[in-house]
């Protein structure tokens, strides 16, 4: 009897806060913006057209920062994996939004946002006298219950009944620029989606599955990541054409265009 009792408070514990879900969405206090709109003229518009990658072919410096900074080690370990890379900086949030170590994702919702802005991250990436800049987000969100909860008002149905919602729907997406002239390299991105909508108390944890999903978004992301450095050491490292020699014709050109009133050429 001892262990049955305990084992309902458990279930009557866990129905309790299922229905506050289980979310990491580290972000929320955080505002980030590519480039403020007010600070937006024509000749920020001029700069983006003309500006060029910078990336070096070998011996890449790479700066990151991320919003969620529960997965800053995984992130470090996958940029280091990078092709080319000689470094990796971690820009701190104390820096970026005046936030402590110890208080990173433990904002609350009614906290002013934070300001997190491309040209401040550059400006810290290029002070630690790095080339590349990436700034990544992750996230996800699961509801804890489905509708079965109204059910288990009894013990019985509660260890029974599949009242639990363990579908977890995450997110990765990060942005890699050059420190120099925030030219875009690409913009990366991967979703996933895993867990029941109906699972009992002896199913896998919502958490569980974020944990797993996050091996899976990082791998993706990785991927993704080490195509984009490949593709652009490869055509760093293409041989440009010699430009022709003066007065050279190009042969592509269409022939110059006959005078008014002039016979055609037989």
């Amino acid at each position: 009897m001892p262990r049955l009792a305990s084992l309902a408070f458990g279930a009557l514990a866990l129905a309790a806060l299922s229905g506050c879900g289980v979310s990491s969405m580290p972000s929320r206090n955080s505002r980030f913006e590519m480039d403020r709109e007010g600070e937006i003229d024509d000749e920020d518009i001029r700069k983006a057209f003309e500006a060029r990658p910078q990336m070096p072919a070998s011996a890449i410096r790479l700066a990151y920062y991320t919003l969620d900074p529960d997965v800053a080690g995984d992130l470090e370990k996958v940029f280091n994996g990078l092709p080319g890379v000689s470094s990796v900086y971690r820009i701190p949030a104390l820096l970026v939004t005046g936030q402590r170590r110890l208080s990173e994702g433990n904002g609350y919702p009614y906290d002013p946002p934070h300001e997190i802005s491309l040209k401040k991250l550059r400006l810290l990436a290029a002070r630690a006298n790095t080339d590349v800049l990436v700034i990544v987000d992750h996230g996800y969100r699961n509801q804890g219950a489905n509708p079965l909860v109204a059910t288990t008002a009894l013990l019985v149905p509660i260890l029974f009944v599949p009242f639990l919602d363990t579908e977890v729907k995450g997110y990765v997406e990060a942005f890699v620029l050059d420190v120099r002239n925030g030219y875009l390299y690409g913009h990366l991105t991967g979703e996933d989606t895993r867990g029941e909508p109906y699972a009992t108390i002896y199913a896998k944890s919502a958490k569980d599955y974020a944990d797993e999903q996050w091996i899976d978004l990082r791998k993706e992301m990785q991927k993704q990541l080490v195509k984009l450095v490949e593709d652009e050491r490869a055509r760093k490292l293409a041989p440009s054409a010699p430009p022709p020699p003066p007065g050279a014709a190009d042969p592509l050109a269409a022939p110059p265009a006959a005078p008014p009133g002039a016979s055609p050429v037989p």
